[in-house]
């Protein structure tokens, strides 16, 4: 049996979990497609690795699942594979995950900058920039989480490899133009 707590696992399901996430919005909001049933592939993967994440680690868990609840709240859950990776993730988290070691803290402030930041960005009160495409406010709030306590190094770890997984695809198709 896998340990999914082990921090290689860890690791690699991050990694997994972005480069899924990015592939499922490549088939239906960028058009791209790859095979027949792409889509839903990606989005049912997306799914898997996202729960695999949150249900081995009360961290990550507190983390991912508050920019997944931010997803939901600025309605970017709108296509049928987000969909279900969104249920796969819930369901996963409704049944598996430890709500006794779940981070409020983290939780709440992810939550919270994601949701202001996106809402202004939503709503062109703030440019795009580096910054906000790519997300280094969630890093601010890791580091920041880490220099309180190391614990949340794990975070810090996981969302930067999340983050390398989800931006290869990204760039790779804007070079390359396969269209539906």
């Amino acid at each position: 049996m896998v340990n999914l707590s082990s921090v290689i696992i860890l690791l690699i399901n991050s990694a997994l979990f972005g480069l899924f996430t990015k592939l499922a919005d490549l088939t239906d909001e960028h058009k791209k497609k790859f095979f027949k049933g792409d889509s839903l592939l990606f989005g049912f993967l997306w799914g898997i690795f996202g729960s695999l994440v949150i249900i081995g680690n009360p961290l990550l868990g507190s983390f991912y699942l508050a920019i997944l609840f931010h997803w939901i709240l600025r309605g970017k859950i709108d296509y049928l594979n987000h969909r279900i990776a969104l249920l796969i993730i819930l369901i996963t988290f409704i049944y598996k995950f430890n709500i006794a070691k779940f981070d409020w803290y983290l939780f709440t402030i992810t939550f919270i900058i994601y949701t202001v930041i996106g809402l202004l960005n939503d709503n062109k009160l703030i440019k795009k920039t580096w910054f906000t495409n790519l997300n280094i406010y969630s890093f601010i709030i890791i580091i920041l989480f880490t220099l309180y306590n190391f614990k949340y190094v794990i975070v810090f770890y996981s969302y930067v490899l999340n983050s390398i997984f989800y931006q290869i695809p990204k760039k790779i198709y804007q070079k390359v133009n396969i269209s539906r």
